[in-house]
């Protein structure tokens, strides 16, 4: 059993079947085998006649007509992959949207799918549909059910909707009037309530709330008092505050702040959010002088809140993060992206715990787990890939680049000179390269003050290695310059080698070894003969 929506377009049917084609919502309801959209026209008309004459009776069959499924069970493509009759609705309705946009759409007031019961689409997605009856189509019928119907929901889908209390937006320490009378909010374990002489009602049950004020929290230090519009805290500490005032008292609170400093003069600064701290350094201040001696400042903590290398984003809603992470991936992520698919990678690493959200008041902020851009940038480019996979941009079966192996720390060489090292041993024999070579080429030679290293061969490490470019081990003759006697051939870990404060020889060159002779290949091949 299913219900229709009935359709027209005065636009060419083909052009507007065309669009349809290339669209996404379109093309995944295809992908998930259920009903698309489409515009009865000279490719439609034999599957019509043969399926549904009824659409045939319309007198806009000339213009092109549509009809759309709308219950009646869902594939169990759509079931597995988590679609429900809910999410298909949706879908079609935002199809709908889109077509609104770009041709001449009517809808028929007749539908059986348009039911203010709520059976198949919502009275709001009608009027998204029909832009508030604007396109409901059957007004000038001659049928008088039809006129019927077109009347009410007209009357229903042109109907503002009945603004209602928004309970969401109240928070403890707000103040509701009732029946005439003040009541601060307060939480019990009955949840957010009021107290009315000696019973306690929670906001839930309250019937109708006539006014609401917010509750707005102060700062103060010896004697200065100013509201504050904004804050974000991270863990006790205060990254940013927007507070507004008389202007010599909003420039003594912030002055104390800006240095750093939670007590001067024997004077502590204090918050109605209570306890609190401020970052020793970094911190900023921005002043604008209002009318009548008022003034406006905020304060921010630059290392965290700036252009660039920054590591919260803040916003007055979700939107504005979303604008700030698109900046921040943009100056943080120099590797290609897909920019449609930002506010997915987003709620990835939400999920992940790599964004978090910091305590606030009258601000969105969120904290971003910085070592994702370490090493590479590979944790965030794991991220990008599973969104990439999701969206089917990719090969499922993709995997992350690996990361380079990390190089050992020396205690004497600086970082470029460890790189060097091991460029040098990339260009080597992999182990057992030479083992039936009488005279091997020395590629490395490593010193201290008691210890030299011949290095003839280096592991460049398998695809199996957790990291690309390892160098678990190579192998040479270790000299001992004390005792000559204990010097030998071996596998040799140039990660110790490093860490016990070995150099490298720069102007060791063109050299071989044959047995414990080191020399030019020409003298040990003269040696040998």
């Amino acid at each position: 059993m299913g219900a229709y929506l009935y359709f027209k377009t005065t636009s060419n049917p083909d052009e507007v079947n065309d669009y349809l084609e290339t669209n996404v919502i379109q093309k995944k309801l295809s992908e998930l085998d259920e009903q698309g959209i489409f515009v009865v026209d000279g490719k439609h008309l034999e599957w019509v006649k043969e399926n549904r004459p009824d659409l045939l009776d319309f007198e806009a069959q000339k213009f092109g007509t549509g009809d759309l499924k709308t219950s009646g069970g869902i594939s169990f493509k759509a079931d597995e992959a988590g679609y429900d009759e809910e999410k298909l609705l949706e879908m079609w309705t935002q199809i709908f949207e889109e077509l609104n946009k770009r041709f001449e759409m009517k809808y028929y007031a007749h539908s059986c799918a348009f039911s203010e019961d709520g059976h198949y689409f919502s009275i709001e997605q009608m009027k998204r549909i029909t832009q508030d009856g604007k396109l409901l189509s059957g007004k000038t019928s001659s049928k008088e059910h039809v006129i019927e119907l077109y009347n009410k929901y007209y009357s229903l889908l042109s109907q503002p909707e009945a603004e209602t209390f928004d309970m969401s937006i109240v928070e403890e320490k707000d103040e509701i009037k009732v029946e005439g009378v003040w009541y601060t909010v307060k939480d019990s374990w009955k949840g957010l309530c009021i107290q009315i002489v000696y019973n306690t009602i929670p906001i839930e049950d309250i019937e109708e709330i006539q006014d609401f004020k917010k509750h707005v929290p102060k700062i103060r230090y010896n004697g200065a008092v100013a509201d504050m519009e904004a804050y974000i805290l991270d863990n006790g500490t205060l990254l940013y505050v927007e507070c507004v005032g008389q202007e010599s008292m909003v420039k003594s609170v912030t002055s104390v702040l800006m240095q750093g400093r939670m007590q001067m003069n024997n004077h502590t600064v204090d918050a109605s959010f209570g306890y609190f701290s401020i970052n020793k350094a970094g911190n900023r201040r921005k002043i604008v002088s209002l009318e009548d001696g008022v003034a406006h400042a905020i304060l921010y903590h630059s290392p965290s809140i700036q252009d660039t290398n920054f590591s919260v984003l803040i916003g007055r809603d979700k939107d504005e993060i979303m604008v700030s992470f698109s900046t921040w991936m943009e100056k943080s992520q120099p590797l290609p992206y897909p920019k449609e698919l930002t506010s997915q990678i987003f709620v990835s690493l939400q999920n992940k715990e790599k964004l978090i959200e910091l305590t606030t008041f009258n601000i969105e902020a969120v904290k971003i787990d910085l070592s994702i851009l370490e090493d590479e940038y590979h944790d965030l480019q794991e991220v990008i890939l599973e969104v990439c996979k999701t969206n089917g941009l990719i090969d499922p079966n993709a995997e992350p680049m690996k990361q380079k192996a990390p190089l050992p720390k020396s205690p004497i060489l600086s970082e470029k000179q460890v790189e060097l090292i091991y460029e040098t041993l990339s260009k080597m024999p992999k182990t057992k390269e030479t083992e039936d070579t009488a005279i091997k080429p020395i590629g490395l030679k490593l010193f201290t003050s008691g210890m030299t290293w011949y290095v003839v061969e280096a592991d460049k490490g398998s695809e199996d290695d957790e990291f690309t470019g390892l160098h678990p081990q190579a192998f040479g003759y270790v000299k001992n310059e004390a005792d000559e006697w204990c010097s030998e051939w071996g596998y040799i870990n140039i990660e110790d080698v490093i860490s016990v404060g070995a150099e490298m020889d720069l102007y060791f060159d063109d050299m071989y070894i044959k047995g414990k002779t080191i020399g030019r290949l020409e003298e040990l091949a003269k040696e040998a003969a």
